[in-house]
């Protein structure tokens, strides 16, 4: 991936990030949702992830970007029809762990037929770690117990140590907003900080357990939502700051699947601990390349406005 040296004039949101194929097929999805068939709609996502091959962080960012893509009547309809594809099944499993987050209640015949739906991927294609990520995250979502989720996590590693998805929802069960504690989120990044390349897809992690843990401490209001600022300037948030912005936008440094989006991560990050002036480099390698999150969390809302103000800050 060619971070420096693909600068945009006009930012937009790309979920896709740099994957072009992949921002193709979203286009085309959103472009003809309402006039699209059934069966064009489900060519143009069996042709693009068998172009995936068994690289599953990439099939794991396509298959997120292709559950907010299509709609939930296409994606049940693609799952009965195929009940044997693996893809069809998991693209409706994803599509249910997607939506559950903005519902009142998760609806426990839906989170069932999803967890069949992964089941049933994993009989057709045993070797993915997908189809567990999703169980995984879907059971995050009903905040079942550890002795639940820890044999899930344990299937996860052993097809795909490194596994993006399935290490960002583990430390969202494991963050003191959910399921766990401060003290094993700490163990958490500290065993991944110890044991992974720092190039592989995990190498977000810690920048996302900062942003993560700065919303937390927003969010509980109060004396501790008017200093969560500070915590920008401690020691592990400096230090991982620090690490993210000597290696990141260096060319070829960074080369899974959702790079583009660890980097607005880190732009977001370095704009909250007020440390703008080191931050042009970050944006450049962006390229223009906006991810909602964690824009979106911003005061207004509009994710391309809080962007555009942290480049206005960052001098870029």
């Amino acid at each position: 991936m060619a971070l420096l040296g693909r600068r945009r004039t006009t930012a937009r949101l790309a979920p896709e990030l740099d994957d072009a194929d992949l921002g193709k097929v979203r286009k085309r999805l959103v472009e003809s949702r309402a006039a699209a068939g059934h069966a064009l709609v489900a060519a143009m996502i069996e042709q693009l992830l068998r172009g995936s091959g068994r690289d599953w962080d990439r099939r794991a960012h396509r298959m997120n970007v292709l559950a907010q893509s299509t709609s939930p009547e296409f994606q049940s309809s693609w799952a009965r029809d195929r009940d044997q594809d693996p893809d069809a099944q998991l693209l409706y499993a994803w599509g249910v762990m997607l939506r559950t987050p903005y519902e009142n209640q998760p609806d426990a015949q839906v989170t069932y037929d999803a967890l069949d739906a992964c089941a049933r991927a994993t009989e057709f294609r045993p070797e993915d770690p997908n189809p567990w990520a999703v169980r995984l995250g879907l059971l995050r979502l009903w905040r079942r117990p550890s002795t639940e989720v820890f044999p899930l996590w344990g299937e996860i590693v052993r097809r795909d140590r490194w596994h993006r998805e399935a290490h960002l929802q583990m430390l969202g069960y494991l963050s003191p907003w959910e399921c766990g504690s401060h003290s094993q989120t700490v163990e958490f990044l500290d065993r991944v900080r110890g044991e992974a390349p720092p190039t592989a897809p995990t190498a977000g992690l810690e920048v996302a357990a900062l942003v993560d843990r700065y919303h937390g401490t927003l969010d509980q209001g109060g004396i501790e939502g008017l200093t969560a600022r500070h915590m920008w300037s401690s020691p592990d948030a400096a230090t991982a700051l620090d690490h993210a912005l000597a290696n990141w936008p260096r060319p070829g440094y960074l080369s899974h699947a959702a790079a583009v989006a660890d980097l607005n991560l880190l732009a977001y990050a370095l704009v909250h601990a007020t440390r703008v002036t080191q931050t042009g480099e970050v944006f450049r390698a962006i390229g223009g390349l906006v991810t909602s999150y964690p824009w979106a969390r911003d005061e207004s809302g509009d994710p391309l406005q809080a962007y555009a103000n942290g480049q206005q800050r960052a001098g870029v």
